[in-house]
């Protein structure tokens, strides 16, 4: 008799659970109806969500056809036959014997230290294990040979940066350029020669309207003076276009010998600094109408001081060319002066010691 009020007792409990599953079924169903109303194209799945869908969809493959699902059977057998091939797959691919081969970067590093100086296999390989990488002599000899950079000894020379950027303090530019300067007989072309060194420091040579040989010879025979006058602004290098009117500057300066570098034919690039110049003069002189030679020889004397005492440039870290005395500590608003050049064309601002 009891085992048989068990027996009912179990069959209830059993009929309820089977109730309220299908109602949660239901109830999953129309909302995954729902869900796939809203959706619009196709599904992206991770492998994961693969796995999950192959777990509990096998099972029920036969009836998934009364559900709103997102795979159908075939896709859940076949997604179950490339598990089962991937677990027992091995790699059979085949390595390849030797040392394991080193990364890009170490590479790049060779061809950098290659191109940037003249040096052989066993320097390079020195310099790298100063950086922390350890190579051998042969596989720099190998990383170089498949890039077509050929050893030391048939490089290239080097390049006009690495030229100048070695040379500074030794090297020189001149050039010319013009301004229309009111005379008596209207306006006038004077021809403007100035020299630049490789620091920024910049020299007016003189301006005229007749560059004739014996002008730019006795200007060569100046700037020679002014050097000696000068010892840390020494020149062993002058660098010009191939203009004429530097025929007679080259016959001085060899006799002092300094060495003349002429750039290519219209390369103006390759005096880069003096052209920089050029044009930093023009932006001053563009905004002056100048009278006679006098007046301008004295403006081009304070673009001059101007230029070399009291400019920053950006080109070398926005130092001054010739020593400035920069200030311990910021200064005051109330100390600082600003001191008027041509008119304010050209500001220097300064720190009043005495107000500081």
């Amino acid at each position: 008799m009891i085992n048989l009020l068990w027996k009912q007792l179990l069959i209830k409990i059993v009929g309820f659970v089977t109730k309220e599953s299908g109602e949660i079924i239901d109830f999953l169903h129309a909302e995954n109806k729902i869900l796939r109303s809203k959706i619009d194209g196709h599904i992206k799945l991770t492998d994961y969500d693969r796995i999950l869908l192959v777990k509990y969809g096998l099972p029920i493959k036969d009836r998934l056809h009364e559900f709103i699902s997102i795979v159908k059977p075939e896709t859940l057998l076949a997604w179950n036959r490339r598990m089962k091939k991937e677990k027992w797959t091995y790699d059979t691919t085949v390595k390849n014997p030797g040392r394991p081969r080193k990364g890009k970067e170490t590479e790049e590093l060779i061809i950098k230290l290659a191109l940037e100086n003249s040096w052989g296999y066993g320097k390079i390989q020195g310099e790298m294990k100063k950086l922390g990488y350890h190579v051998s002599v042969s596989y720099v000899r190998d990383v170089l040979k498949k890039r077509g950079i050929p050893p030391s000894d048939n490089r290239k020379g080097m390049s006009w940066k690495q030229f100048i950027l070695s040379h500074m303090d030794v090297l020189w530019a001149t050039d010319f350029f013009t301004e229309e300067v009111w005379t008596r007989i209207g306006l006038t072309t004077y021809y403007i020669l100035f020299f630049i060194q490789g620091t920024r420091r910049v020299h007016f040579a003189g301006c005229t309207p007749h560059p004739n040989y014996a002008w730019v010879s006795q200007q060569s025979r100046n700037f020679s003076m002014y050097l000696d006058d000068i010892p840390e602004a020494s020149c062993k290098y002058i660098i010009h276009d191939r203009d004429t009117c530097f025929y007679a500057m080259d016959a001085v300066l060899k006799a002092e010998d300094i060495e003349i570098i002429k750039t290519p034919p219209k390369t103006p690039r390759c005096n880069a600094y003096a052209e920089r110049f050029v044009l930093e003069a023009r932006g001053t002189l563009d905004n002056l109408i100048l009278f006679g030679s006098k007046h301008l020889h004295q403006v081009l004397k304070k673009i001059e001081k101007y230029h070399n005492r009291y400019r920053p440039h950006q080109g070398i870290n926005n130092i001054i060319p010739l020593k400035y005395n920069y200030p311990d500590e910021p200064a005051c608003i109330e100390g600082i002066n600003c001191k008027e050049m041509l008119g304010g064309l050209l500001n220097h601002y300064y720190v009043d010691k005495k107000a500081a």
